[in-house]
């Protein structure tokens, strides 16, 4: 089966037994949607979020699996969970360009390897678009739309991220975790964040540790890039942030569904262990 079709499957099996909601629109006008698992009157909130590249939905197919397996507990947590971000860079990536009805999106398309693909249905790489140093990242691209990096013409120009940034916004998460791939490592931190104060760095030094544990990833601080939703949550909201990097770098993209039970097996207990020790 396409494995958009069948991540698509997922998520409605999966509306019809979580509680979600639809954060905003996408460009090709798709449903970017959360679902809400745990107790949804605790002030403990972690926001997870994945899909944001097109070629890395295998971490929308964790983060299905991942709700699935999170809701058969009780915990004083409530997780906010965005399995599929970027839903038209996904189709695109999954799909013949005549099941594009779009002519100037087909025609941009054509010539690139889809499954290289990490940019949304316009051309920008979303997690570049955040006003995070937005710009001034090593590989940002900044002449136009690209299949990769491209910034946008305007810090927050898509849909995506207007709607994650409001999100966000709105329900101050005490974590926040992004899930991309590949290479088996999580990044932390974000310019000055290391100054911060006492009580972000205490929970941003017991997160590290949790992660690194819990997943066996390496953890590595940002350094040159810029305009990422975990950035931004650290620089503009303070909020102890982390992108999370599923699996093994010698894989292809895009990491396919078959890949997936080794990758939740290193990831299903992550959340679980953030709250018995953050929270």
């Amino acid at each position: 089966m396409n494995e958009f079709k069948l991540l698509n499957k997922q998520i409605e099996e999966l509306k019809k037994h979580v509680s979600y909601f639809n954060i905003g629109k996408t460009h090709l006008n798709n449903n970017i949607l959360c679902f809400v698992v745990g107790n949804k009157n605790s002030k403990n909130k972690i926001l997870l979020q994945g899909g944001i590249h097109a070629r890395e939905y295998i971490t929308s197919f964790l983060l299905i699996k991942l709700i699935k397996y999170l809701k058969l507990f009780y915990f004083d947590a409530c997780l906010y969970i965005i399995p599929l971000v970027n839903v038209d860079g996904a189709f695109i990536c999954c799909n013949k360009l005549n099941k594009i009805n779009n002519k100037e999106i087909s025609s941009f398309f054509n010539n690139l390897d889809k499954n290289l693909i990490k940019c949304n249905a316009r051309g920008v790489d979303l997690n570049t678009n955040f006003d995070a140093l937005w710009g001034k990242g090593e590989q940002n691209i900044l002449a136009g739309p690209s299949y990769k990096n491209f910034i946008g013409f305007i810090v927050n120009s898509e849909n995506e991220v207007k709607s994650l940034v409001n999100l966000t916004k709105i329900l101050k998460p005490k974590i926040t975790i992004s899930y991309h791939s590949k290479g088996e490592v999580f990044y932390w931190g974000f310019e000055n964040s290391l100054k911060y104060n006492k009580k972000y760095l205490f929970i941003e030094k017991k997160c590290i540790k949790i992660i690194k544990k819990t997943t066996k990833y390496k953890p590595i601080f940002t350094k040159n890039s810029c305009g990422g939703y975990k950035d931004w949550c650290i620089k503009v909201l303070h909020i102890p942030s982390f992108t999370i990097e599923v699996g093994n770098d010698k894989l292809n993209h895009p990491i396919t569904h078959k890949y997936l039970k080794s990758i939740f097996d290193k990831n299903k207990e992550l959340v679980f262990n953030l709250i018995k020790g953050v929270f």
